[in-house]
């Protein structure tokens, strides 16, 4: 069974569900990719399940217009709590843009200070006019993961440890025998961990699970016919791929799917 959509990766906003005191928007993974050609994949022996901008749009770090830094960096009274106990004001900022981010992708991103430096200025303009732009510096990184751990309380998210990730393999080894379709497999997961409210893991291990599934899967029904088939049934098998003028006999079964 295919999935119907191999196609386009949509993000569907839902109010209501993300941000604590019920304001926010969920992304809904639905990913397509019509050709998957990745050098990279092919070099490391993964399948090529996304393509380079796929993969960034899932991952990188979330591009916004100034409607939706509206959107994203308001904050709840909750949030605005957490960021009202951070010890100094451009920590406080940095909380803000966590926060945002993660309202926006779910996952959590390295930046550099030039890269986020619109949504910096927006958010020091609309919370911190009294701060100098130039003051702001990039967070080291144990407070930038101490952050991280806030934001996680506050959405109740977790991120997807040895536990997790073993619970993720076993929902993709039962979703596997609908379909070893990859790009499946990859949307499955994707809403699985949504549903869980699990961070995603980096993609490079969702690759890899997914290629793992696949070999398992098939190597369960391979098992399986090896034990089921006769000797007989094997041979009038044998009989449909033998080349009879100039095609193959099996050809002759086949149909076009009926509609319904």
């Amino acid at each position: 069974m295919q999935a119907a959509c191999e196609a386009q990766r949509c993000a569907a906003p839902r109010q209501g569900y993300d941000e604590p005191g019920g304001r926010g928007a969920q992304k809904v993974y639905c990913v397509h990719s019509p050709k998957r050609s990745s050098r990279a994949a092919r070099a490391s022996g993964r399948l090529a399940i996304l393509t380079a901008q796929e993969i960034e749009e899932l991952y990188g770090l979330p591009r916004f217009t100034e409607e939706e830094r509206q959107l994203y960096f308001d904050l709840s009274p909750g949030e605005r709590a957490a960021v009202e106990a951070v010890q100094t004001a451009v920590a406080a900022v940095h909380l803000t843009l966590q926060l945002g981010y993660f309202k926006a992708s779910h996952h959590f991103v390295v930046y550099t200070r030039e890269a986020v430096l619109p949504d910096l200025e927006h958010i020091r303009r609309r919370y911190f006019p009294q701060l100098d732009l130039d003051t702001i510096a990039v967070l080291s990184k144990p407070t930038r993961l101490a952050q991280q751990q806030v934001i996680l309380n506050l959405f109740d998210y977790r991120l997807c440890d040895a536990a997790a990730k073993a619970a993720l393999e076993q929902k993709a080894q039962r979703t596997a025998m609908l379909s070893t379709q990859p790009i499946f497999l990859l949307r499955e997961a994707l809403q699985y961990l949504t549903n869980e409210r699990l961070v995603a893991p980096g993609y490079t291990y969702l690759q890899e699970m997914v290629g793992r599934v696949v070999t398992g899967e098939r190597r369960r029904i391979t098992q399986l016919l090896a034990g089921a088939l006769t000797p007989a049934i094997v041979a009038r098998l044998d009989a449909l791929l033998q080349v009879e003028e100039g095609m193959y006999a099996i050809s002759a079964l086949k149909h076009e799917p009926k509609d319904f």
